[in-house]
């Protein structure tokens, strides 16, 4: 697995912009579930993190988690340059903290 988890990462230092999980699971044959599970890893290590295309910015109805009008998109992930100022440092809990 530690082959497969450092590939994982090294599609994203390869790349030129963001990936999806739907994407890069077809590409590397590895079931999504599986692939969501490593690069999970690699967000609680800091290593990436995800792109939002959710719809956090609607505020209209107060209720976006029922709101027939929000439709769920991919998730994007990205990998994290070292001098991005935004980029918050790893969890030191190693991940258990679930942050």
């Amino acid at each position: 697995m530690t082959s497969q988890l450092t590939a994982v990462l090294d599609r994203f230092i390869n790349q030129s912009g963001p990936l999806s999980v739907a994407q890069m699971a077809r590409e590397m044959r590895l079931e999504p579930g599986v692939l969501d599970s490593m690069i999970n890893y690699w967000v609680r290590k800091g290593k990436l993190r995800e792109i939002s295309g959710s719809s956090d910015a609607c505020a209209g109805c107060g209720g976006k988690h029922g709101c027939p009008y929000v439709v769920a998109l991919p998730r994007y992930y990205e990998l994290v340059s070292p001098d991005d100022p935004q980029t918050p440092p790893p969890c030191a809990c190693g991940g258990a903290c679930k942050t």
